[in-house]
Formats: structure tokens, C-alpha cells, sequence
């Protein structure tokens, strides 16, 4: 499940009380005042001074969304969902994106409902878009019973032993976006020279590697690698000047010797492994 964007809706009536719950300053939370308060220049040259919500880019923005969520989301699932319900929940969440899970399908329901009363009491509402109840469990197993968070598709699946696990991969959207993003990127510096060009794209196929790597995942990694260099030798046999074209013989032997990062299995510790 998941609120609607956050940074909009913030009430700072309740988010200056639950500053206040923690920080006893009162020059602190007047800073805070005066910042949330702040005029803004809309297109028509006006100044605004919100009522609601916190700026945009705002260097401090995320940590009072997070303590607007703690408040009004955790702690009332902690201390008042939690004890009423028959079986084992549990609450995972990060910024304004979060999960819920419950043993039990009553208990998911009730908590389902009760929801939008509770995010409306701090002028927040779910996305209808991202939030759904799924039955998530190893005697249901397949993709189409996935959760979709933080980049990752997270579902039950037989290995070829007959075994159900759970899996994750690369989200495919999060996948396909990825994509497009490193074909951009190719296509916008293929003018830069060999090695400075090679050093650039691994900074950022390390970046994907990097957050994706998890156990299981390797097949998408690969698949992005491979993508990054059919993109990077298609760009590259494109650009101006009488160069002759290469071939991917040539293009293969010039990135062994400039050296691009490739997707790799490591050891982590002797219970996980991680692939980078």
C-alpha cells in the first residue's frame, strides 16, 4: 500500500505537535514554523505562504514527512492494529510506500477499511493505483501473486526440486525505466572518447548493480548489461566522421582491454550471497 505524495498534504498544525512530542526548542520549532510557512513565487509572480504541505527539494523535507508517518502510521499500527489482531502482522515501510501483512484475512480487511479513516485524520489518502490486498502465500505460489516495492517484484516460486521459495527480481517497470534511462544516457555521450566514455557508463551500470544486487536477481543484472552494450555498440557505430563502423569483434576486444564493469556474484558471509 501506499499514501499519495506526501510532501503536498503535510498539515503543519500536526506536524509542528509531533515535532514537539520529541524536541522540547522552542526556537527550533519556530524555525520549522518559518520554513514550512515560507512564501513561494508561483508563475504569475505571486508570493504564496502554504498552509499545508512541505517545499519541494527541501533539504529537511523527507525527515518531517518520515516524522508525520511515524505519527500517524507506525505508531498506530504498533499500539493499536497490532494488539487486536488474531495472528502475526507486521508493517514495512519506507518514506511514503509501505507494506502490511497479516496471517490472518479478517485482520486484513478490517485493517484494509479502517485505513483511509485514519490517513484522512492527517489530510493523507492512499493511492488507489498502489494499493490492493494480495493473498501472499507459499500453497498459492506464481507471479501472479507478486508484490510490487522499492524496485523489487518479490513472489512465491517451485525451483526445479519441487521446492517453494520466495524469489525476487528487478520490478518490470523499474527494469524497463532503467533501461531507457542508460539508452538515453549513451545516446546524449557518445562523443566522449574511449576510456572517459567507458569510465562514465560503469559508474552507472556500478550504481544498478549495486542497488540490485540481491540473491536471485542476477539474470536481470545480466540482461541489463547486455542491453547497456548492444545500446552502447549500436550509439557508438553512430557517431559523425569518416571512422569506418566496427564490428562486435572489435567492439568486444575494445571493451575487455578499457575494462566495463560486469555484473558479478560475491560472497558476502557464509550464510548470503550477493551479486554486484
Amino acid at each position: 500500500m501506499s499514501t499519495t505524495i506526501i510532501y503536498n498534504n503535510i498539515d503543519h498544525d500536526w506536524l509542528l505537535r509531533m515535532v514537539r512530542e520529541r524536541i522540547d526548542d522552542a526556537a527550533f520549532l519556530n524555525l520549522i514554523r518559518k520554513w514550512l510557512k515560507a512564501g513561494i513565487l508561483d508563475t504569475d509572480g505571486k508570493i504564496i505562504h502554504p498552509e499545508s504541505g512541505t517545499p519541494q527539494g527541501g533539504i529537511v523535507s523527507p525527515v518531517l514527512a518520515n516524522v508525520y508517518l511515524h505519527f500517524g502510521l507506525d505508531l498506530w499500527f504498533e499500539k493499536r492494529v497490532k494488539i487486536n489482531c488474531k495472528g502475526n502482522v507486521f508493517l514495512l515501510r519506507y518514506a511514503d510506500d509501505f507494506i502490511c501483512a497479516f496471517q490472518y484475512r479478517d485482520d486484513a480487511e478490517r485493517f484494509y477499511h479502517e485505513l483511509p479513516k485514519r490517513l484522512a485524520e492527517f489530510n493523507l489518502t492512499v493511492a488507489p493505483e498502489k494499493t490492493a490486498m494480495l493473498r501472499f502465500s507459499r500453497f498459492h505460489p506464481g507471479m501472479e501473486r507478486r508484490i510490487v516495492f522499492l524496485g523489487f517484484e518479490t513472489y512465491w516460486m517451485e525451483d526445479s526440486s519441487g521446492a517453494v521459495k520466495v524469489k525476487q527480481r528487478t520490478a518490470r517497470k523499474k527494469f524497463q525505466s532503467a533501461c531507457r534511462r542508460i539508452k538515453e544516457w549513451i545516446k546524449e555521450n557518445r562523443h566522449l572518447k574511449g576510456r572517459e566514455f567507458i569510465k562514465a557508463l560503469n559508474r552507472r551500470l556500478q550504481g544498478h548493480y549495486n542497488y540490485y544486487n540481491i540473491p536471485g536477481n542476477l539474470g536481470s543484472i545480466w540482461r541489463f548489461y547486455f542491453w547497456a552494450l548492444e545500446c552502447a555498440f549500436k550509439w557508438l557505430n553512430r557517431r559523425g566522421g569518416k571512422r569506418k563502423s566496427f564490428t562486435w569483434k572489435v567492439f568486444n576486444r575494445a571493451i575487455e582491454l578499457l575494462g566495463i564493469a560486469k555484473p558479478k556474484m560475491r560472497i558476502v558471509n557464509r550464510q548470503h550471497r550477493v551479486f554486484a
